[in-house]
């Protein structure tokens, strides 16, 4: 099963809880991340940024 499928699957819940926890600056912009409800972890390239325009240009920026 592909992983983006399991959103409410509580062992990815913890990976993402643990991937913030080992980076808790945003990789878009630098700036800290004061809580993970503010973090948008992508699990599969381990990067973490912030949710809204931070998220937005890491979507833009990928090749499709």
């Amino acid at each position: 099963m592909d992983i983006a499928a399991r959103r409410d699957d509580p062992a990815v819940e913890e990976m993402a809880r643990s991937i913030y926890a080992l980076f808790p600056r945003c990789m878009r912009c630098g700036e800290p991340i004061p809580r993970y409800e503010d973090a948008d972890v992508r699990i599969l390239s381990h990067r973490v940024v912030h949710r809204g325009k931070c998220a937005s240009d890491e979507d833009a920026a990928v090749p499709r």
